[in-house]
């Protein structure tokens, strides 16, 4: 018995949902032929365009509320400032209890994570793993996130923008505050 992808568990249930394959053309900005190509499986449903069709479920079989608790510069290091207030909706697949979000300001990790998108960080989860993102917050309590690389040990940005680079892990003082297991977008 084959599993089935998450993508197409998605398609499913935005069919079962009753939305129109029109309505995901417009929305993934893609004409309706991709859109048969995704339900018929000669076209992959990405991360990204995955996150711009999950508003379009209902809420109440898809996920929970977690907090936003902050900003996390993807450039330069900013002040974490605390939203008591705004709260992000996070699909169910993704989660575990104890996660929460930031919103990403900068443009360092843009291919990633878009200025404006939330990044969801699992506090529990701070082991490094070359590849892996994480939130990192220096002694002055600013926040950053960035992509962990070994040989050397460093973090770097994962933008278009080469102004941006990386530091290494020996020559600075930080914490790791969680790893990011996930970006939302437009929510």
């Amino acid at each position: 018995m084959t599993e089935k992808s998450p993508s197409l568990d998605l398609l499913e249930r935005l069919q079962a949902a009753g939305v129109p394959k029109n309505i995901i053309a417009q929305i993934l900005l893609i004409a309706p032929s991709g859109v048969t190509d995704l339900y018929k499986g000669r076209r992959t449903l990405k991360h990204d365009e995955a996150a711009k069709l999950l508003p379009l479920l209902p809420r109440a079989r898809q996920g929970r509320e977690i907090p936003v608790i902050g900003m996390a510069g993807a450039g330069n290091w900013i002040e974490a400032i605390e939203h008591t207030e705004e709260k992000a909706w996070l699909p169910e697949q993704a989660g575990d209890r104890g996660k929460f979000a930031v919103r990403v300001v900068g443009q360092s990790m843009n291919l990633l994570l878009p200025e404006g998108s939330l990044a969801v960080v699992d506090p529990d989860d701070r082991e490094l793993f070359v590849g892996k993102l994480y939130l990192l917050m220096n002694g002055d309590g600013e926040g950053t996130i960035k992509r962990y690389r070994a040989d050397p040990a460093r973090f770097e940005p994962v933008s278009d923008d080469p102004k941006f680079e990386p530091f290494s892990i020996a020559n600075f003082d930080f914490r790791i505050i969680g790893r990011v297991t996930s970006g939302l977008q437009n929510f």
